[in-house]
């Protein structure tokens, strides 16, 4: 597996949020992550990404432990983090934006292939990042993390107030991504109707815990999964 994350604990002071969770990616994979707010997604990814030290547990990426690593440091070990409300530098322009993604060594600043990814940027590359629309602005913020070249992204809720049809659009790149870079995604997502039409398989989360994994196919099918984050709609 590329990223496994096992027994890990985290929290804030001494309110402690995450509960030994513990689940893997892999490389070709999305895998989503869902579950209520204060379920302890987002506290989740902070950690994995070194923003938030952990208490207990591990992270591994490629067979090299991260735990506790800096945040600044985790883009030269192939991870990148797209965090939630997008956080472009909006007097920036979209390709400074851009460039700003590609300070690692495994970065190669390979503006092309993500202008591949979101055509509509072409006629953006010179204009400032917070001039975008909302759409516009978290295709800059996922091309961004890809400048690094990762071998692992992580994704914050990338469908937040956004129309359906980018959110299809961003969520169709995030399928490509996992096949043509064989990159291992892990997507914290409240649309889970969305992240559950891409994601290979899905975590649960409860209060901190994993409650329950599988594929989306087989949550779907559990009452208590369908009816709090379905509202009874087929996927």
């Amino acid at each position: 597996m590329t990223l496994i994350v096992s027994g890990l604990d985290a929290g804030y002071g001494k309110l402690a949020v995450l509960h030994e969770v513990s689940f893997e990616v892999a490389r070709g994979e999305i895998v989503a992550v869902v579950g209520s707010n204060g379920a302890g997604k987002t506290t989740l990814l902070r950690t994995v990404s070194g923003l938030i030290r952990p208490t207990g547990g591990s992270v591994t990426l490629e067979g090299r432990t991260i735990t506790g690593k800096p945040a600044e440091k985790m883009a030269g070990f192939g991870l990148t983090h797209v965090p939630e409300n997008r956080l472009c530098f909006p007097t920036l322009s979209v390709r400074d934006n851009l460039m700003l993604g590609a300070w690692t060594k495994k970065g190669h600043g390979d503006v092309d292939s993500i202008l591949e990814l979101f055509p509509r940027l072409r006629t953006r590359m010179g204009q400032a990042a917070g001039t975008l629309s909302g759409g516009e602005q978290q295709m800059v913020a996922i091309g961004r993390g890809l400048m690094a070249n990762p071998t692992a992204i992580m994704l914050d809720e990338p469908s937040i107030g956004l129309a359906p049809k980018v959110v299809a659009e961003i969520m169709d790149v995030l399928s490509r991504l996992c096949v043509e870079k064989q990159l291992a995604v892990l997507l914290v997502e409240q649309n889970v109707r969305a992240s559950f039409k891409i994601a290979h398989r899905a975590v649960v989360m409860h209060r901190g815990r994993v409650a329950l994994t599988g594929t989306p196919a087989e949550l779907v099918e559990l009452p208590e999964v369908h009816n709090a984050y379905l509202g009874g709609a087929t996927v």
